[in-house]
């Protein structure tokens, strides 16, 4: 897919419909795509496959695409972790292959490994990989469809646990934030080596999932997440005008968000094409 005229906007991790959490809403996201043509949701819009959210997760996604067609702007969704379903696409190339498009839930075996189901999830995935030839498991088209049969069986077979005694919830509290603070520091690596395993002529490679937003620099590919509308809450905003790539903080401003006044950093894309993005679908 190439871009030469427009704006396109990227997020992801919104989470919509889950009460108190992510984004509340879509028409608090709206000004986010003002004035653009183009609106890519890098995964995890909506809490789909939870089924205690699922109804007004659905709602609000309905929402999003009434707002955009209204403001006359396309959009493109590709599926995370917590709605696998929502589409069959899993991964964008833009601008030839420059700038690359994933979620992030394929760059870890066990999909989100500071989860109590994490080994569930691993044992899934490695199921989804067995089935496949062993040519096809060195493809990552392959390895992103294992990752999106393992969470949608994850979810299909969810289950509530008991509430456990204090200082179990406790312990098991340090163990979930120690994980995290490990896979956030071990995944920028990983996109990389992913990058250049995989799609070695992308100089840009744009995830989420981790919800730590962040941009890295690893042998000249720039590795940037966007963070999530959930905890930690420090949403980012990826912004393709014209043959600039810029990334943008958010911020809460009343009930809606916003851009920040400046973006964190801008690059300049290389490839030039004559053919306009228009993502059917």
């Amino acid at each position: 897919m190439d871009i030469t005229g427009g704006r396109t906007v990227i997020l992801s991790d919104t989470h919509l419909g889950r009460p108190g959490c992510g984004a509340r809403s879509a028409d608090a996201l709206r000004p986010l795509w003002a004035g653009a043509t183009e609106l890519i949701v890098n995964g995890d819009l909506a809490e789909l496959s939870d089924p205690s959210y699922r109804s007004d997760a659905a709602r609000q996604v309905l929402r999003v695409q009434e707002l955009c067609e209204a403001d006359g702007v396309h959009v493109c969704l590709l599926s995370g972790n917590h709605d696998p379903l929502i589409t069959d696409r899993r991964y964008l190339r833009l601008f030839g292959g420059e700038v690359f498009l994933t979620h992030g839930d394929i760059l870890h075996p066990a999909i989100s490994p500071w989860t109590s189901n994490a080994r569930r999830l691993e044992a899934l995935h490695a199921d989804a990989l067995a089935s496949l030839d062993s040519t096809a498991q060195q493809q990552f088209e392959a390895r992103l469809e294992a990752a999106q049969y393992a969470c949608h069986f994850n979810w299909d077979a969810y289950v509530d646990e008991p509430t456990r005694p204090w200082p179990r919830r406790m312990m098991d509290l340090a163990t979930v934030y120690a994980r995290v603070l490990w896979y956030w520091r071990v995944l920028p690596r990983r996109a990389a080596d992913f990058a250049r395993r995989y799609v070695p002529e992308s100089r840009f490679f744009v995830f989420g999932h981790i919800h730590r937003s962040g941009i890295w620099n690893f042998d000249g590919r720039v590795i940037i997440n966007t963070g999530s509308f959930d905890f930690p809450s420090k949403p980012r905003v990826v912004m393709i005008d014209n043959k600039e790539l810029a990334v943008w903080p958010i911020r809460l401003t009343g009930e809606t968000f916003e851009l920040a006044r400046q973006p964190l950093a801008r690059f300049e894309l290389n490839h030039i094409t004559e053919t306009p993005l228009r993502i059917a679908g």
